[in-house]
């Protein structure tokens, strides 16, 4: 009786399996008719561009319409004793690194006071304005506001402050006052991004800490920190990513003739000055190819370096 039964059992089971690898089945075709577009799609327009341009990085070529001369590492040669290049990547690692240290102090600083405001929407929205502003208008605007003559100086003077009224765009002071407006621009979008993590903690984590009389540095370093590393993480990621990728607002900042000069070069300025930039235009694509290569190692290099020192256990609350 008992041998029946499994027998039965068995039988009934076979159409369930079926049924279900046939259901299954559907689903993968169903998924790769759903992704096979969009892959085609990213292959053509990014992965093929990116092998082409690994690939023109070890040729000599002027643009399309031109022959691609192979000359080996003879590019990435000449990127160890091109002074341009040198200055560049000194300046765009002065703006990862020492802009990047003020951006997250001052969007720490502004997120935790933000979130016991009233009004946190409205000024959070105000402080994002000049992160959603073209960065070509905001360097524009920067310099105009900044010239020996512009608004910042003659407000100076005319209230007797005139000893500060300095030079801001002399070669001894431009760099410097670019990283400013670096941290400026970009300060709003951190301090929202921050913000999303702080919102998220239960009040009552902050009410416990003031309760063990925990003050404001330590119930930022014991309860905020750790509680929003995962969102820090991330912000730090994008923050190196757009730092080394920096162009438009320094481009505007020092005038749209010609290229920057060396003393505020970035990488991509580099980049620019060795392909189309200038009014005569070197047009070595080639070059620019493995100038292109390096940014990207030194992003891979960085995210992983940072993602590995920023590793912390998953917190749950």
């Amino acid at each position: 009786m008992s041998a029946t039964i499994t027998l039965a059992g068995r039988a009934a089971s076979r159409p369930a399996r079926k049924g279900a690898a046939s259901l299954e089945g559907q689903r993968r075709r169903t998924f790769w008719v759903f992704v096979l577009p969009a892959l085609a799609v990213y292959i053509f327009f990014f992965i093929a561009p990116a092998l082409v341009g690994i690939w023109a990085g070890f040729t000599r070529w002027a643009g399309a319409g031109t022959d691609m001369e192979f000359i080996g590492i003879a590019n990435y040669l000449r990127l160890t004793r091109d002074s341009y290049f040198h200055a560049a990547f000194w300046n765009t690692m002065a703006i990862a690194f020492i802009c990047g240290f003020f951006v997250f102090v001052i969007a720490f600083a502004f997120a935790i006071v933000v979130r016991d405001m009233r009004a946190k929407v409205t000024v959070r929205t105000l402080l994002f304005l000049p992160y959603i502003i073209s960065p070509i208008v905001m360097g524009i605007g920067f310099g105009l506001l900044l010239a020996p003559k512009g608004a910042l100086n003659s407000i100076l003077r005319g209230v007797g402050l005139g000893a500060f009224a300095i030079d801001w765009l002399g070669p001894d002071n431009e760099f410097h006052t670019i990283m400013i407006g670096i941290v400026w621009i970009s300060v709003g979008f951190y301090v929202v991004l921050l913000m999303s993590g702080i919102d998220r903690i239960p009040p009552y984590f902050y009410e416990d800490a003031e309760l063990n009389g925990a003050n404001a540095f330590q119930r930022f370093r014991y309860v905020t920190l750790p509680l929003t590393w995962d969102i820090v993480t991330v912000a730090v990621v994008l923050w190196l990513i757009g730092a080394i990728r920096i162009f438009d607002f320094v481009f505007a900042f020092v005038g749209m003739a010609g290229y920057p000069p060396a003393d505020v070069a970035t990488l991509a300025i580099a980049q620019y000055a060795a392909t189309t930039g200038g009014p005569s235009p070197a047009y070595e694509m080639g070059y620019g190819s493995a100038m292109g290569v390096f940014m990207l190692v030194l992003i891979a290099v960085l995210v992983v370096a940072v993602r590995r020192m920023m590793r912390r256990d998953a917190l749950e609350f």
